[in-house]
């Protein structure tokens, strides 16, 4: 293997593939708002004067010629997602459908103002553009670049694929994964579940003259996948929490209960409004004890959680008793945490659910969860737990259809590969594990069993939060990486 691969030294390609990421920045795209995005790297690559298609689910897939003396190589797919999970800080103002992403950064990090980053994925499809660009500086067999869209809110655009792009590939490099130096053979599999119900109102009882907002705040939230292990606190259910207590010293109506931002983000806020009998310098103790109990327990992790109770207004209609108690007992029900561990590695959560999201408005309260096995049958033993616990509680219930698991293949090239060029690269070798994530090659290779996959990336800390921040220095090493492993694959192999 040629030692010249990317001669430029690390500022420069850094500088360039945050030039392409800039780009991507500044175009607003959520999870199904990708048209634009999506005609922006199509005329891309029509600009490189390559091949390109732009199906129906708005993906793009681009076909780049193979250099010189390697057109028998195998065909190999370079393959990143163009959305993005997009939150805010609380009180900043930001319309994710319409404004860009501000961008920030210092000698260590990129982050955003205000918001989330994107670089799940936005650095991935940024690495392979400038890759794209300067593809004449390394050997590289047939190369397939595909972009897909609606990864974080459902894999749209990996289920809607049409599997003649993976049919006649050899390799998958998948560029979205979140730790420089580990390489991801497996994911797990999800199904999204959304429950609801009709809502019956009452005028609020006089008696309960004590009129409170409460907020559950300063929560880290996180990554349901990859974080929920990591202690975090579920806002939601710290609510239902809140009135609970409330019940064990006096009387409870609800007229309000909100909090998350997205079905795979752990909930960082929730928001409940109630009367009740109790004074409220005793709902105040109420939440001080509470939250003086939670940090005690989590302090280590949720170090700046807080509950504030204010009082307001005398709400106009509360929930109705039966109501409240099938809205709350439902919630207490649902499992959200982590719900198995792997018994052979200690450190590897095999099954987990996120109670994401809970509205009300007038007429319906709905919820959405997002149960995660590293097997298939784990997804449904949770999609059938739920569905009676729905049953009990008088809920209506949706599942969407299961994304599948991406299960480790012991016999995989590809990995063998990339641990050796890694190995030199970097002076130690890589980490191989499986995620309890969800990854797109779940359904690349259930289209295509043969397909040979492994998932890199940089290193990413608190993705879809407004915390989310790129390692810098894991930039360039990735883009080399992937440039060095192309050009091994299109080696001839023993």
């Amino acid at each position: 293997m040629s030692e010249t691969i990317l001669t430029q030294d690390d500022e420069k390609i850094l500088d360039d593939v945050l030039a392409e990421f800039a780009k991507l920045s500044a175009i607003p795209r959520p999870s199904k708002h990708e048209e634009r995005v999506s005609n922006f790297l199509k005329k891309f690559f029509e600009d490189c004067c390559l091949a390109v298609v732009q199906d129906s689910f708005k993906n793009i897939i681009a076909e780049v010629p193979a250099s010189s003396g390697k057109e028998n190589s195998p065909l190999t797919i370079l393959q990143a997602h163009m959305d993005m999970i997009c939150v805010a800080r609380e009180g900043y103002d930001f319309e994710p459908t319409r404004d860009p992403i501000k961008l920030i950064r210092d000698e260590k990090f990129l982050t955003a103002e205000g918001t989330s980053l994107g670089a799940d994925d936005g650095i991935g499809v940024a690495e392979i553009l400038y890759l794209v660009k300067n593809r004449d500086d390394f050997e590289h067999g047939s190369l397939r670049i595909i972009f897909t869209t609606d990864e974080e809110q459902g894999m749209g655009g990996a289920f809607g694929l049409d599997k003649k792009f993976l049919d006649d590939a050899s390799f998958l490099i998948n560029c979205d994964s979140e730790r420089f130096g580990e390489l991801v053979v497996g994911s797990a599999g999800n199904v999204q579940a959304t429950f609801w119900r009709e809502l019956h109102y009452v005028r609020p009882d006089t008696k309960l003259g004590t009129n409170v907002m409460i907020k559950v705040g300063g929560l880290r939230g996180g990554h349901s996948g990859e974080e929920i292990s990591c202690g975090r606190i579920n806002a939601i259910k710290i609510a239902v929490q809140i009135m609970r207590l409330v019940t064990h010293y006096g009387k409870i109506r609800m007229a309000d209960l909100s909090g998350g931002r997205t079905f795979n983000v752990i909930p960082d806020s929730a928001q409940i409004v109630i009367a009740t009998d109790l004074k409220f310098d005793v709902v105040q103790k109420i939440c001080a004890e509470l939250e003086r109990r939670l940090k005690n327990i989590y302090g280590a992790t949720e170090p700046n959680v807080k509950i504030e109770a204010q009082m307001i207004k005398r709400p106009e209609k509360v929930l109705h008793a039966k109501d409240y108690e099938f809205l709350t007992n439902f919630i207490t029900l649902i499992h959200s945490g982590v719900y198995l561990m792997s018994p052979t590695n200690p450190a590897q959560v095999l099954a987990s659910a996120n109670l994401g999201t809970v509205h009300m408005n007038d007429d319906i309260v709905e919820l959405k969860v997002l149960p995660r096995g590293n097997a298939d049958e784990l997804v449904e033993e949770f999609i059938e737990g739920f569905a009676q616990a729905a049953k009990l509680c008088m809920f209506e219930t949706k599942f969407s259809t299961p994304t599948p698991a991406w299960t480790f293949n012991p016999d995989s090239k590809l990995l063998k590969l990339a641990e050796e060029i890694f190995t030199k690269q970097q002076g130690y070798a890589p980490a191989v594990k499986t995620i309890h994530a969800g990854l797109e090659p779940s359904y690349f290779v259930e289209k295509n069993p043969a397909l040979d996959v492994i998932s890199i990336g940089t290193t990413n800390e608190h993705i879809h939060t407004p915390n989310e921040r790129l390692h810098l220095d894991t930039v360039a090493p990735h883009v080399k990486f992937i440039a060095a492993l192309l050009a091994k694959v299109a080696e001839p192999q023993a």
